[in-house]
């Protein structure tokens, strides 16, 4: 099989020097009696953990983040053996290769059909069929491959890990419904990486309880596989097609996205996030299933696809995780050109990507009754529980080592601090503004490099070390909110010693 050289030639170069952080005390952890696990007891869990009582994590807090007495169910661990992770010879979607740009239409729909399940075939192998959906992909032990989280999605209040399966809060999605109309619903998410990319995180969390933060755009190794489960407050009565997905329990605040506010306007601190959003044990629904590949076949080193909830159409499928169907596969932004927004390129967003393979067929059987097959900006890959004016891509590609107040590019440029009233990307009538943020956010750029723009659009960082380009975590949103969430957590611990005693959150996390 023939590969891109060009590409595998740039992981040589994703590579990056490093420099120690300040260690935060190492607390006694429930280290697992498996001596062959993988979840170590490393690093915390879950929001509240127990067995970080000692380091102040959640001082002065109500606790609403704990298995109650009598709790019969499952208890999350964190897989975090990093370092044990034996690189894995399979790769099955490597027999297919949508990203040839002789093939036809149908024949590169075909293509990314097959890679998708290729690759969901592999993540579900010995993460599943426990007999019991609420076992199923319990990390920790798995007797097929090594399967491994990203830790410190831990210390936010608002999104951190709950205590049953490890989920964290994303954005609130509003729902279109026909006959009910908007319903406001929240998505709560839990990713998990193989070998290969646990070899790559393992560079930066090492074990130790501090990272090693990157001087240099990170990179994952080739063959890296990401999955993510995105579950849903909505319920079958909402979303038809939700019925006959997989349900579980998950530990969550309000349904609806709770927002913690007071009367003045003020942020609010940690201790007042505890008390006005309250956590208590409900059922969330598998609304979508994200992938990602370091494929060097791909002209961005990576592939995304996304796979939605079919409960009604695949009712008969024996595995419950099988009843969803893919939405797509993509592998770029189809960039506009520079006279052109992103709204209206392609002028036929069905038979004009050439970047992504998107299925009608399931987006209209999706679209029927709800807005569930919703899809990016014009036509772009995105699934529900996404932003309809951006793209898998689009956001992913923002992700960057946190600098030294915090702060990370907006994964959206509606959703940044600087944004200009009126302007944004993906517009119907955009400004000359709006064509030169479509032209940032809807670049395509390589894995591995920095997102970088027009200052007004992406502002220069402010690293200690001086670099002027942001950081690249190579598309992982997830390990720059660990990093993010593991710097705060630094700088409350700076603040405890000049007696600053109310935590505020003062970074920023992506916002779905």
């Amino acid at each position: 099989m023939k590969l891109n050289i060009a590409a595998i030639l740039m992981l040589t170069v994703c590579s990056f020097t490093t420099v120690n952080v300040k260690a935060a005390d190492k607390q006694s952890t429930n280290i697992t009696s498996n001596a062959n696990s993988t979840c170590t007891g490393a690093y915390p869990s879950y929001f509240q953990d127990p067995a970080f009582n000692k380091t102040g994590m959640w001082d002065n807090q109500v606790i609403i983040n704990q298995a109650y007495s009598g709790w019969k169910g499952p208890i999350f661990s964190l897989s975090d053996a990093y370092a044990s992770a034996k690189p894995d010879s399979a790769a099955p979607w490597l027999e297919f290769n949508p990203f040839d740009k002789n093939l036809s239409e149908s024949d590169k729909n075909t293509q990314a059909w097959k890679y998708l399940w290729a690759v969901m075939k592999y993540i579900q192998e010995g993460n599943i069929d426990k007999g019991d959906i609420s076992k199923d992909w319990d990390l920790c032990n798995n007797k097929v491959r090594s399967w491994y989280h990203i830790p410190y999605q831990t210390y936010d209040p608002m999104s951190g890990r709950e205590f049953i399966h490890g989920l964290t809060r994303e954005a609130p999605v509003t729902m279109a419904i026909k006959g009910q109309g908007d319903l406001k619903t929240t998505m709560w998410a839990v990713g998990f990486y193989n070998p290969q990319a646990a070899n790559s995180i393992g560079k930066v969390w090492t074990g130790a309880p501090s990272p090693v933060m990157p001087q240099q755009n990170f990179a994952f190794n080739e063959g890296s596989v990401i999955g993510k489960l995105l579950f849903t407050t909505a319920t079958p009565n909402n979303y038809p097609f939700l019925e006959n997905v997989p349900v579980w329990q998950a530990n969550i605040s309000a349904s609806d996205f709770c927002e913690c506010k007071n009367a003045d306007g003020s942020a609010c601190s940690f201790q007042q996030e505890t008390e006005q959003c309250p956590r208590s044990v409900a059922d969330v629904y598998l609304l979508q299933f994200d992938i990602a590949v370091r494929d060097s076949r791909s002209p961005v080193g990576w592939a995304y696809g996304t796979f939605v909830a079919d409960g009604q159409f695949k009712a008969k499928e024996k595995n419950p995780w099988d009843r969803i169907s893919p939405l797509g596969l993509m592998w770029g932004n189809d960039t506009p050109p520079a006279t052109v927004g992103a709204a209206a390129f392609p002028q036929n967003p069905i038979t004009g990507l050439k970047d992504s393979a998107v299925f009608q067929e399931v987006v209209g059987r999706l679209n029927e009754h709800t807005n569930a097959g919703h899809l990016g900006c014009n036509g772009r890959l995105n699934g529900p529980a996404d932003n309809a004016l951006s793209s898998c891509l689009s956001c992913h590609q923002t992700a960057s080592v946190p600098d030294s107040t915090n702060n990370t590019p907006a994964i959206l440029y509606q959703f940044a601090s600087y944004q200009e009233q009126g302007s944004g990307q993906c517009l119907t009538s955009p400004s000359a503004l709006d064509l030169s943020i479509d032209q940032v956010y809807f670049k395509t750029f390589m894995c591995s490099e920095s997102f970088v723009g027009p200052s007004n659009i992406v502002p220069v960082p402010k690293y200690a070390q001086g670099q002027k380009e942001w950081i690249s975590t190579d598309f992982s949103l997830q390990l720059s909110i660990s990093l993010t969430q593991w710097q705060e957590w630094q700088q409350d611990q700076d603040n405890l010693k000049k007696n600053i005693k109310v935590r505020v959150f003062e970074g920023t996390l992506p916002s779905r």
